[in-house]
């Protein structure tokens, strides 16, 4: 049964899980096929990826992934920089499964761990050619920003947002419930 069938039976989502190295390669693979056979984005270092763990889950931050029948289905991080600020990185969902709630989903268990630990701000940065996730970013309370902060990657990204934690009410609203 293809992975389509099968989540249109769940009646909820399943919860993302932390990374571990178990899933290192099926997770570079996932990325990887977004990032370079659905946009085109090839020959880029992408040094993150070497080290998962060490690039996300150290110093405060962490990396999620939401797997379906044991199928990566979407992918999630966050960067801690300090001061309340982090950086939300990584954010993927598989092409058969989009508009199906997942990156909400994701986007949602992040916001709650990044309250849960402090932070206050996050900041994202994407290209122009990513139409679907700007208009997400902003449908979910991210402000479009000129710049990163100074000491924050840019990537190659040309279009940046900014999320405060304790102001943006359309996902206050979903962590409260």
């Amino acid at each position: 049964m293809s992975i389509d069938k099968e989540f249109e039976g769940l009646k909820e989502l399943p919860e993302p899980v932390p990374y571990s190295d178990e899933y290192r390669n099926d997770t570079t693979r996932f990325i990887l096929h977004i990032l370079e056979d659905e946009f085109g984005l090839k020959g880029i270092d992408r040094p993150d990826l070497n080290n998962i763990a060490g690039a996300y889950q150290s110093d405060g931050g962490n990396f999620w992934l939401l797997k379906v029948d044991d199928e990566i289905v979407g992918t999630i991080a966050l960067r801690n920089y300090g001061n309340g600020c982090g950086y939300l990185k990584r954010m993927y969902v598989a092409e058969n499964m989009r508009r199906k709630g997942i990156a909400k989903h994701l986007l949602t268990t992040l916001l709650t761990y990044a309250r849960q630990h402090g932070y206050t701000e996050l900041y994202l940065g994407t290209v122009g050619e990513m139409d679907a996730a700007i208009k997400f970013y902003q449908s979910q309370g991210f402000q479009r920003i000129k710049a990163l902060p100074e000491g924050m990657p840019e990537c190659g990204d040309s279009v940046f947002f900014k999320f405060d934690l304790y102001s943006s009410r359309h996902i206050q609203k979903a962590l409260e419930q």
